[in-house]
């Protein structure tokens, strides 16, 4: 049975602190010395027989006795020497028995004040947003938690926001960059396939993209919530910060030839991320959309999917149509063969394994993609692919498109983007069948001059029925 440690006797003193005085304070063996200031006579050190120093204040608050006399003598802690300097201590415990003489008990108030104080950590700011904000008004609300859990609290974390500034922002986004290099290098080198700096370069400012977008999304909120009154991310306009974090649209246009090169890669790489690559790249449409394809959204009678508006980026519903190419590999994926005929619940066509939620992780899968496509060219004796990004197979349909003479309003429909101006608002005709026409000519473009890699497996895919 644990039994309470003996009293330990104090030994007074009282006299003027100094650092110098205190470097040679020490309790005699089996007492603890207690040291009154003369400069602020209720300020406090404790000198234990270990040798450590911890600094408080004695006080008694106005009317808190009986009769509205003072109260009982009370101690509050004001921290350890010499983290906490004599001058520091010394103001500490004058703003203490100032509370005290006001009737205010000051340890109280400091308590009232940490809770405060907690409430306006960046964590819970960020759980507050996640949970009242980016849960309601954002699609992919679960990326900018990740974004927050992966780059900005591991550095903020207990940071108050109204105590962060420009300079702390700007500081950050740097590290985010170099840690989106960083992260960029591992994959690689995980997937060993190593890239050129410049491609290392273009991973860490999109991650730093990322996360200032959502900080000032953040600290937008954070206003209307009368939390703080400045945007520290908007108020960044040094023509330095521009230029490192600005965006810089890409130009990538793969030609016919290199998406069919990717086209090919995609079939070795199968079902699920194969077939979604292969979709891409013959309705043009984004990825998100395509991954996330279920049996709500898709009609096999009319050809068709229509994405619902909370899904799209333009807060639209937008439809589109399946060439004959993209009903055949539909009708070939397992999950689409695996339907039941009466289909009661919503059902996605490029599951996890656990079938509960449609895939992601396309990092990982377009590393093994472009591993398929250096690996098929080189037996079939053509160049290196130059570096591209999922998204750039969607600027190739566009282009793709332009060059077969399909109108520009046609494709834009196609595609889904907002037309701007006039034309937007008053041309409400859905262009279903110049959609149509234009994925047909498409698709007929693209696998008009199959390869002989490709042939074999739409042969196979024929024979499976």
């Amino acid at each position: 049975m644990a039994t309470q440690p003996e009293a330990v006797e104090h030994e007074s003193k009282r006299d003027t602190i100094t650092d110098k005085a205190i470097a040679k304070l020490r309790a005699e063996p089996g007492k603890r010395l207690e040291w009154a200031d003369t400069v602020v006579p209720q300020l406090r050190l404790r000198v234990s027989q270990k040798g450590a120093k911890h600094w408080s204040v004695v006080y008694r608050v106005s009317g808190a006795g009986d009769g509205g006399k003072k109260g009982k003598m009370r101690r509050m802690s004001l921290g350890d020497y010499p983290r906490v300097t004599i001058a520091k201590a010394r103001d500490a415990a004058r703003d203490a028995l100032d509370l005290a003489e006001k009737g205010v008990n000051p340890a109280q108030q400091r308590k009232t004040e940490a809770i405060e104080r907690n409430a306006r950590t960046l964590e819970a700011i960020v759980e507050r947003f996640i949970e009242e904000y980016a849960k309601l008004e954002q699609k992919e609300w679960k990326s900018t938690k990740a974004y927050f859990d992966n780059y900005v609290l591991p550095r903020w974390t207990g940071r108050v926001i109204d105590e962060i500034g420009r300079a702390d922002v700007s500081a950050l986004l740097s590290k985010v960059r170099e840690q989106g290099i960083e992260r960029a290098r591992e994959r690689a080198e995980k997937a060993k396939k190593p890239r050129t700096e410049d491609r290392y370069e273009l991973s860490g400012l999109s991650a730093a993209r990322e996360v200032r977008k959502r900080l000032r999304t953040l600290f937008f909120w954070a206003i209307e919530e009368e939390m703080i009154a400045v945007n520290p991310v908007v108020s960044i306009k040094t023509k330095k910060a521009q230029k490192a974090f600005a965006y810089k649209a890409r130009t990538r246009s793969l030609s016919v030839d290199e998406l069919r090169r990717v086209w090919d890669a995609a079939e070795e790489l199968g079902y699920r991320y194969g077939r979604v690559i292969q979709l891409l790249i013959l309705t043009g449409q984004r990825r998100s959309e395509v991954a996330n394809l279920n049996t709500d959204w898709l009609d096999m009678d009319k050809r068709c999917v229509t994405v619902p508006a909370w899904h799209y980026k333009t807060d639209k519903t937008h439809t589109y149509p399946l060439s004959d190419p993209a009903v055949e590999i539909i009708k070939d994926l397992p999950s689409y063969k695996a339907l039941p005929e009466k289909i009661e619940k919503t059902h996605h066509l490029f599951p996890t394994d656990k079938g509960d939620r449609p895939i992601s992780g396309f990092s990982k899968a377009k590393l093994q993609l472009d591993a398929k496509i250096a690996e098929l060219g080189e037996k079939d004796g053509l160049p290196p692919l130059e570096p591209w990004t999922v998204h750039d197979i969607r600027r190739s349909v566009k282009s793709g498109m332009s060059e077969l003479g399909i109108p520009h309003l046609h494709s834009e429909q196609l595609l889904g983007h907002l037309i701007p101006g006039v034309g937007g608002i008053y041309d409400t005709h859905d262009y279903m069948k110049e959609k149509r026409e234009a994925v047909d000519l498409w698709a007929k473009k693209l696998l008009n001059k199959q390869s002989p890699r490709e042939k074999k497996h739409q042969k196979a895919r024929a024979d499976r029925g």
